[in-house]
Formats: C-alpha cells, sequence, structure tokens
C-alpha cells in the first residue's frame, strides 16, 4: 500500500477537494464556513435529503449531490463526524416545507452528532427523520451488539433512491417508507487487501497485511477485518465468500436480510480506492454469474465504481438490495434509475432487449472478396517451398532471436513471429490438395490473418499493414491486372506495402527496427527485381543494425550498453525470412 501522497495536511484536503466537487457542477453551492455541499436547484416544495459524514469516502457523500439524489452532504474531517451544529446547518441551508431526511452510516459519531441536529431542528418546529444506513454482515450479531451493523456503500443507493423519491415530489411519509424498506433490505460484504495510509500520518507506525494476506470485512476506516485469510484466495473464490455472507440463510449470526431463489436484486460492487477499474469489472461479473447461477438470484440492476471509499484501500465491497422483500420495488428502481446530474453518480441503464447488428462469426466473411484477383502464373510447388524455407529459417532462429530480444526488449520478438510462421505452415500444410488455397492471393490474404490471429503485438502490426498493403495492391492496382510480368506485380506490391507502412510508423533506417531491413529490400527489389540481390542487402542491413542505438521501440528504455549490440531482433527476423524466400530448396 502506497504512503506518499499529494497532500499531506487533511484539513486544507477535504476543503479543497470540496472546491473540486463544487467546481464539476455548476448548480451546487459550498458552504466553506459549514463544510456542507448543497443543491442550488433544490425547492422548498421537496423533500430535503442530506447525507454525510468524516471525509476518505470519496465520492460519497459530496459527489452525490444533485437533481434526483441528494440535496445537500455535510463533511467531516477525514474519518471524523461531522459536528452537530454543521448538520443542523446544513439542513437550514436548504429550506423544506416538506422536511428533512438525513441517511446516516450506523457509526457511534454519526449517529450522535445526526441525532443531536435532528433533535434540535424538530424543537426548532423543523420535521427531520432519520433513515439509519447499516448494511455490513461481517460484523455478526453478538459482535455488534448494541452498536449493530456498520454503514457501508449500500449508504449511496438509498442517497439516490430516497434522493429520486424526493426530486419526485413525493411526501416525506413516502420517502422515508420507501427508504426504510431499502435499508432493511441492503447487505454489504467486503474483502480488502490491505489498509489504507490516511494523508499526514506517520509512516512508520502505518501497519500493513502481509503480501499473501486480506481481511475479510475490513472496515472503511481502517478497522480490522472480522476474519485474516491466508494465502489470497483467486477472484473466484473471493467472490464467492463474499456472496455467501451476504445471501446464506445457515448462519444465524450474519443472515440479516432475507434472500432465497428466484430473488431480483440491485448489485453493486463498490472499489475502496485502490482496486484497478479492469478488476472491478471482471469482479463484478463474477458476482452476477455467481449469483444466478450457483444461487439463483437475478440481478435486475448492476452498478459498479467507486461510490464509498476508503481513501486509497485496496479492497472492494459487493452490495445486494433483495427487492423480492419489499412492497415498493417498482418504485425503488424508478428512483435508482432516474437521471442524475450528480457529478459522481453512473447513472443506470435499465434492461434493454437489444440484439447484435450482425453475427459475429460472419462479421469477416466478406474478406474473401469478390474482386477479381489478377493472374500470376507461378507455380504452386514453388511458393509453398519458398514460404516453409523462410518460416523454418524462423524457426530455428527463435532461440537466437529470442536472446537479443531479452537482452534489448521485452523478450517477446523471437516467439511472436515463430508463432507466425508455425501459423503459416499450418495453413501450407492443411491445403497442401487445394490448388485455389496456395495460389498468392488467398495465401497473402491467410498471412493478413496469422498476423493478427497468430502473432500480435508490435511485430504482428507491422506485418499485418505492410502484407494487407500488399493484398490490396494485387487486387486493386491496374498493375497487377496488366500483361506483365508476374515479377512486375509482386515487386510493385511490395513497394505499395512499404510505402503504406511508413505512413503509420516514424521508424526509418537508422532507428534500429525491423525498418533497417525491410526498406534497403524492398528498394533493392525495385531497382533489380533480383530477390537473391535484395536478400544480400537485407543482410548487410541486419548486421548494420549492431552499430545503432535504438531510438523508438522498448529497446529505447535499455541503458547504455559496452561494446557492440546485438543485431536487432526483428530486423534480423526480416532477414531471415528473405532468405528463405530467395534460398529455398
Amino acid at each position: 500500500m502506497s504512503t506518499k501522497h499529494l497532500f499531506n495536511e487533511t484539513d486544507e484536503l477535504v476543503l479543497k477537494s470540496l472546491e473540486g466537487v463544487q467546481a464539476s457542477r455548476s448548480a451546487s453551492i459550498l458552504s466553506q464556513r459549514f463544510k456542507v455541499l448543497y443543491n442550488g436547484s433544490h425547492s422548498s416544495d421537496r423533500v430535503a435529503v442530506l447525507s454525510g459524514g468524516g471525509s476518505g469516502h470519496e465520492p460519497a457523500h459530496a459527489g452525490f449531490v444533485g437533481d434526483n439524489m441528494l440535496t445537500g452532504a455535510i463533511c467531516g474531517p477525514v474519518f471524523a463526524s461531522p459536528s452537530a451544529k454543521q448538520v443542523e446547518a446544513g439542513c437550514k441551508l436548504v429550506p423544506s416545507d416538506k422536511g428533512h431526511i438525513l441517511v446516516v452510516t450506523n457509526y457511534t459519531g454519526d449517529m450522535l452528532h445526526f441525532g443531536l441536529a435532528a433533535e434540535k431542528l424538530k424543537s426548532q418546529g423543523h420535521k427531520v427523520g432519520i433513515i439509519k444506513s447499516a448494511d455490513d454482515v461481517a460484523v455478526d450479531r453478538k459482535s455488534g451488539g448494541l452498536v449493530g451493523r456498520r454503514g457501508l456503500a449500500g449508504t449511496v443507493l438509498l442517497d439516490k433512491i430516497v434522493g429520486g423519491a424526493a426530486w419526485d415530489k413525493l411526501s416525506f411519509d413516502e420517502c422515508m417508507a420507501i427508504g426504510t424498506e431499502v435499508a432493511e433490505n441492503t447487505a454489504t460484504a467486503s474483502i480488502g487487501l490491505d489498509y489504507c495510509h490516511v494523508p499526514g500520518r506517520s509512516v512508520e507506525n502505518h501497519v500493513s497485511l502481509g503480501q499473501e494476506e486480506c481481511q475479510f470485512g475490513l472496515g472503511i476506516h481502517n478497522e480490522p477485518g472480522v476474519k485474516t485469510i491466508n494465502p489470497v484466495p483467486a477472484p473466484e473464490s473471493m467472490v464467492e465468500t463474499l456472496l455467501k455472507y451476504l445471501v446464506s440463510q445457515d448462519d444465524e449470526q450474519r443472515s440479516f436480510v432475507k434472500f432465497k431463489e428466484g430473488d431480483e436484486v440491485i448489485l453493486l460492487a463498490n472499489n475502496l480506492g485502490g482496486i484497478s477499474t479492469i478488476e472491478m469489472r471482471a469482479a463484478v461479473q463474477l458476482a452476477r454469474e455467481q449469483l444466478e447461477k450457483t444461487h439463483k438470484i437475478k440481478s435486475v440492476r448492476v452498478l459498479c465504481g467507486t461510490f464509498m471509499s476508503s481513501l486509497n484501500a485496496p479492497g472492494f465491497s459487493i452490495t445486494l438490495v433483495n427487492l423480492s422483500n419489499g412492497s415498493h420495488s417498482k418504485n425503488v428502481l424508478k428512483y435508482l434509475d432516474a437521471v442524475s446530474d450528480a457529478p459522481a453518480w453512473v447513472n443506470v441503464a435499465p434492461p434493454a432487449s437489444v440484439k447484435p447488428f450482425v453475427n459475429e462469426d460472419k462479421i469477416f466473411d466478406d474478406e474473401t472478396s469478390s474482386i477479381m484477383a489478377p493472374a500470376l502464373d507461378i507455380p504452386e510447388a514453388q511458393v509453398v517451398a519458398a514460404l516453409t524455407q523462410a518460416s523454418e529459417n524462423i524457426i530455428k532462429a527463435e532461440p537466437q532471436l529470442t536472446a537479443w530480444d531479452t537482452e534489448m526488449g521485452d523478450g517477446d520478438c523471437g516467439h511472436t513471429i515463430e508463432h507466425g510462421c508455425r501459423a503459416l505452415l499450418e495453413y501450407l500444410n492443411k491445403n497442401k490438395s487445394d490448388p485455389k488455397a496456395l495460389e498468392i492471393v488467398p495465401i497473402v490474404r491467410a498471412v493478413v490473418h496469422i498476423t493478427e490471429e497468430d502473432m500480435g503485438g508490435t511485430l504482428g502490426a507491422i506485418f499485418g499493414i505492410f502484407f494487407a498493403s500488399f493484398l490490396n495492391a494485387l487486387l486493386l492496382d491496374p498493375l497487377s491486372h496488366k500483361d506483365v510480368p508476374v515479377t512486375d506485380k509482386l515487386v510493385n506490391a511490395a513497394n505499395t506495402g512499404l510505402e503504406s507502412l511508413m505512413k503509420h510508423t516514424p521508424a526509418r533506417p537508422g532507428d534500429r527496427t525491423v525498418m533497417d531491413v525491410l526498406i534497403p529490400y524492398v528498394q533493392s527489389l525495385v531497382s533489380t527485381k533480383d530477390v537473391k540481390e535484395a536478400a544480400l542487402k537485407a543482410k548487410q542491413a541486419a548486421e548494420g543494425t549492431k552499430q545503432i542505438k535504438p531510438r523508438l521501440g522498448r529497446a529505447v528504455y535499455v541503458g547504455e550498453k559496452d561494446g557492440e549490440l546485438p543485431p536487432d531482433p526483428g530486423a534480423w527476423a526480416v532477414y531471415e525470412l528473405v532468405d528463405g524466400l530467395a534460398n529455398h530448396k
């Protein structure tokens, strides 16, 4: 876990963060004095819905101030409750004739300060209600004691649903009823790979989990989890564990919400701050799949992102809202789906029945173009022999190419081009009894496919562009359809391929890349139309790369080396290929 931060004074950090949120939504107003961000579009004929708590859980709650969501957010210091005075001020900043609803996470400080503010407001004639968010299932009934379950990411769903109901001008009692039902049917479980680090706090006193440890139930204020797991399980097992605690009815200490087969739920995957987006998307998909396959529970809405974080904690939580337990499910979905302009809210798209535009199995069927192929009278055996020799050259050279690339780059050059050559040999062998498939145009088309499917990487893209343009020239260039020697047609196609490639890469001779060989090779073909002479030029150019300092590709990042460098592996691979074409048996 990183202990480095941009800000090391949390007092400045909280206010600057609120100013940044306000700047992203011009209709929001910030009270710097009370650290309250509120919706300037609010009208007093709507119930005002406010939430808040300690900072450090962004985007909760300031990021969720907006139409169809929170009317206001009251922000305390990092991991500390706002004062009752702040909460009272927050309510008074957004007057309402219908009343104020406070969505409060179930932590002692939050409950006391929001509760005190509510009582003071009531004594002044205001109508105030509290919806307690207590969705955690990690802390069991016995351990929770009188305090009860913690408020976690499910709080944000309350912000959205109750806020949406209030924006729709439902009554105070209707908003309270919907919110209470959602709160009672929400469950959240989390896993943390490590604790977060609070800006400004001592690095020396920071506690971390071991490299092979994670904790189930790690809290959003760095509270230790209820169970340490070693080693860190596979993601499938992590999700399985979370779902077990969420939906299982066998554990009387944790079955806070009733679930059964056939239930419909809202599924929310929440990033605690330090998990990559790509991993979060994969995690929510695992959760959705396991819910449906293992538990026979359908996710009718799926949300994924950072909703309630714990600064930079590397962990995530899964929240389920069981819609099947209540009587307000239609309104719950209506207000969850209602579009909000709150800066941090990810608007949910309701289920839609859509079909693919095309059958993906047939998406490349049109590659076998109806354009008439030119007459290229080259004996089939000669073509197969040349391509076989070129491929065998590469397969034999692969260990050396890999060694050179490991020394100067990322070590994948030899394997990449070897895979391509083996795929080409497989194509030739599979089609040895089909003369049509062994004509030049079908073979070049196959090579283009191989560069994408079997090679990939930078080298695959380079060869792909070259041979795709080579193919285009054979099919479309008027010269290819004239009564001229086959050699002229092939040389013209090679030159077209090179010209096209040079439009897509800045590499030129002297940059220590495949272009150091490919350019002089094609130029020699154009001037001499002699493949053996061109192959000799290619060898000279490949040898010459030993003297060239890298200027492109990953080899640029390798430090200065003493003495002569190895040849550029990509450039040498091109030489091996063209030597095979020229000197086949």
